[in-house]
């Protein structure tokens, strides 16, 4: 393989701040505590929570063309916050969403012209004479 295709895709950093944001409104502190440190970075952010979300874009990435999943997982949270192997299960147990089927119904008329058609082909490998072209 090339280096191409061993590229690690990351969430965008907004897809993580929201899915952060998310988490912390529906569970509050139970959530962000998970992360927290205590340990300010210049900016005044948690070293532990800027940590997390960095780690949370990369784990997440192989799912970075289907965002319908994370819809989907934050309408349906557990009752207890989810770490990012519980995150990332919830995400994989997500259905892909398969494309309207066509629904094509024959009519009567299709279907005789359609035995006739296989009887033909039938005789023609079979060796019989036929009465028309099989093409």
């Amino acid at each position: 393989m090339d280096a191409q295709s061993k590229q690690t895709h990351y969430l965008p950093h907004s897809w993580v701040n929201k899915i952060f944001m998310e988490l912390q409104g529906h569970y509050g502190t139970r959530f962000l505590n998970m992360w927290k440190t205590g340990v300010p970075m210049p900016d005044g952010q948690d070293q532990g929570l800027v940590n997390a979300m960095d780690v949370w874009s990369r784990k997440l990435g192989g799912f970075h063309n289907r965002p319908e999943i994370f819809k989907r997982v934050l309408e349906s949270l557990p009752a207890h916050p989810p770490t990012l192997p519980d995150f990332i299960e919830l995400c994989r147990k997500v259905p892909r969403e398969s494309p309207p089927a066509l629904e094509h119904r024959i009519t009567p008329e299709q279907m005789e012209k359609n035995k006739e058609r296989l009887k033909e082909l039938l005789n023609y490998f079979a060796g019989e004479k036929i009465t028309s072209d099989p093409r």
